[in-house]
């Protein structure tokens, strides 16, 4: 049975242990639909020129108006609904700017801790260039990924988090020449935080990251090395929520195609805003999300920015 088979036969098994009629009092969760404005340079990404004139500069920006439907829906299950099967992308990922969809099951334990389990069947994949660095018109091929998270939170009321969480990528028709440079991986990945409450309605979230990408290609196989701090306050109807980082991707490999091995210096800051009950509608909410990733390489191939601000509304149930 394969990992995915397994999650999913647990996730199964909850609903069966049970043993009673879905009740609507159970359910909660959260619809959002956001609109607005996002725009990259950055060459590897889909949504650039597929003219790539020249390997050696850094893209130009392309800007697109998007609309992002987002949300989750949670059931809790056992008498005392300690645990609980959900879908959807989490407050605290949106919060810091991931937008990762996610099938999991949640277990709160008497002490505090919560123990989280989660499939996310769509973080890794999407569409690539099938060769990124072909100068002219280049092709587009499907990349297909799956990732697997489990989280282990506020440990014993410490405030202390470990989150983990392995992934696979395959790349559907790979065109890349350079062996050095292909694409197929398995990541591992681990991330320590801790949460420090200066006021009941205030709090700072330090954590530190580490991510191992291990590619076909040499040059494409690198360690990363995260920081990252968030800040976040409530204050009557508003929330906001200030996330900073940065990661240093070190490469193993020599890049041929470039005469060098490639290192990055990754930097993001994200900020999420929300006014609650708007206009006197209870459960109805503004919310409104932006932020800016930078990487600096040491090739300008790959040096790039990405920016995106949104706003919209949410309806909580």
């Amino acid at each position: 049975m394969n990992k995915k088979s397994i999650l999913t036969a647990a996730i199964l098994s909850s609903f069966t242990a049970s043993a009673f009629a879905l009740d609507a009092s159970r359910f909660s969760g959260e619809i959002i639909f956001a609109t607005g404005y996002m725009s990259t340079n950055s060459n590897l990404s889909t949504e650039s020129d597929a003219l790539l004139k020249d390997r050696t500069k850094k893209g130009s920006h392309n800007d697109d108006v998007v609309a992002i439907p987002l949300g989750s829906l949670a059931y809790d299950l056992g008498e005392d609904r300690n645990h609980r099967v959900y879908i959807g992308t989490s407050r605290d990922d949106l919060a810091v700017g991931d937008l990762a969809f996610e099938l999991g099951y949640q277990y709160d334990m008497r002490n505090g801790t919560q123990i989280d389990v989660a499939y996310l069947p769509t973080i890794l994949s999407g569409e690539v260039w099938q060769n990124p660095y072909l100068e002219g018109r280049r092709s587009k091929t499907d990349i297909d990924g799956h990732a697997y998270r489990l989280k282990v939170s506020n440990i014993a009321g410490s405030g202390f988090s470990i989150d983990t969480a392995y992934a696979t990528t395959e790349v559907d028709q790979e065109r890349i020449q350079a062996s050095e440079l292909l694409r197929d991986s398995d990541m591992y990945y681990v991330k320590g935080s801790y949460l420090t409450h200066f006021a009941p309605n205030m709090g700072l979230s330090t954590s530190i990251g580490y991510l191992h990408n291990d590619a076909d290609g040499k040059a494409e196989t690198y360690d990363q090395y995260e920081v990252e701090m968030t800040y976040f306050l409530t204050h009557q109807a508003h929330t906001l929520a200030v996330t900073g980082s940065y990661a240093y991707r070190d490469y193993d490999g020599y890049n041929t195609l470039y005469g060098k091995t490639r290192s990055d210096n990754r930097h993001k800051l994200f900020v999420a805003y929300e006014y609650a009950n708007i206009a006197g509608f209870d459960n109805w909410n503004l919310v409104s999300f932006a932020g800016v990733n930078y990487n600096d390489s040491n090739i300008n191939f790959y040096k790039n920015e990405e920016y995106l601000a949104t706003v919209g509304v949410s309806y909580k149930f």
